[in-house]
């Protein structure tokens, strides 16, 4: 079994710390049982929650906001969700759960905080955000051989969405299922957006960028001199329907890799908007999708040596995908 696609820097560290003590070496091909060995059992998933809550105030509806935090390898990713509580019993007049982009589900910790804390992912309904209309309904962790959050909204006339997370005992990634079920009134259209800063915020505080994004089959990127303009737009990168993977990356950054896994046979098509900044990814999907899984890669490796990792893993993390439990 080889080593697992992403590890971030201080899960690296802690390997190779305990390899060194047992008089081994570590490089990009050490196989995982070995390093088991040396480590001992890991013992499951830990989960850390905080909640945050204001109250209404203004003519705003109360503010909440929670943090689930896996200890899992070393590595201890956190999924983020703030909204307004914007339904009764809280609040009775008008307001949307996220009124801007930088609130909603996002995923942070080390190097994940680069998929964005704020907002990374977002579901679309026939044109509707799902997230930016309600809170969820019902929002629920689980910890033990894997860390587990659900978040389930509601929406009425039967139709309700559940996005799960899942995060393994090596904390190398966080694991997503979004599952749909329609009720009565029919999906024409379904979309999910996703938002990320590969290489960092850097670019908001006057630093440069270069950021880059690629699939199996296509590439762009947004080099450190780019100029847009009506006549020369930011790169799209395209996503086809056999793809099952994106690459996101800052060539002016040593730590900057993001990856994205899909399953082919659920048919995802799209686009990778880059720019010198934020970078957005729309994924459609087919309208009879009733389930939809996804990948959440992120390294602070040179971007060379993550770049190679994630596709030498690739094999192992597509099987990961299609066999990795959710909420139990």
């Amino acid at each position: 079994m080889k080593t697992p696609a992403l590890c971030t820097l201080c899960s690296c560290l802690m390997l190779s710390a305990a390899l060194l003590a047992a008089g081994q070496s570590l490089d990009a091909e050490d196989d995982l049982e070995a390093l088991r060995q040396v480590m001992g059992p890991i013992l499951g998933v830990k989960l850390a929650t905080k909640t945050e809550k204001t109250e209404a105030k203004d003519h705003t509806p109360p503010q909440q906001s929670d943090a689930w935090t896996f200890i899992a390898g070393g590595v201890n990713p956190t999924v983020r969700y703030s909204r307004y509580l914007n339904q009764p019993p809280e609040f009775t007049g008008s307001y949307p759960s996220l009124p801007n982009g930088d609130m909603g589900v996002g995923l942070d910790g080390g190097p994940f905080g680069n998929w964005y804390r704020g907002s990374a992912i977002r579901v679309i309904l026939d044109g509707q955000d799902v997230f930016a209309a309600r809170p969820a309904t019902r929002c629920e962790a689980r910890e033990g051989e894997y860390g587990h959050v659900r978040l389930v909204w509601e929406l009425g006339q039967g139709r309700c969405l559940t996005l799960h997370f899942t995060v393994p005992e090596d904390g190398r990634a966080v694991f997503a299922r979004l599952d749909l079920e329609p009720g009565a009134q029919p999906v024409g259209r379904v979309e999910v957006r996703l938002t990320c800063y590969p290489g960092g915020f850097g670019p908001a505080y006057g630093q440069p960028s270069h950021r880059w994004a690629k699939t199996a089959q296509g590439a762009g990127e947004v080099p450190r001199d780019f100029k847009p303009a009506a006549e020369n737009a930011f790169p799209v990168v395209p996503i086809a329907g056999d793809d099952d993977y994106v690459l996101y990356g800052d060539r002016l950054c040593s730590s900057s890799c993001l990856g994205l896994l899909l399953r082919r046979e659920e048919h995802a098509s799209g686009q990778v908007n880059l720019s010198n900044y934020g970078v957005a990814t729309s994924l459609i999907y087919p309208p009879d999708t009733r389930r939809v899984h996804l990948a959440f890669f992120a390294s602070s490796l040179e971007t060379g040596p993550a770049e190679r990792a994630f596709l030498a893993g690739l094999d192992t993390e597509r099987r990961t995908l299609q066999s990795i439990p959710f909420w139990p």
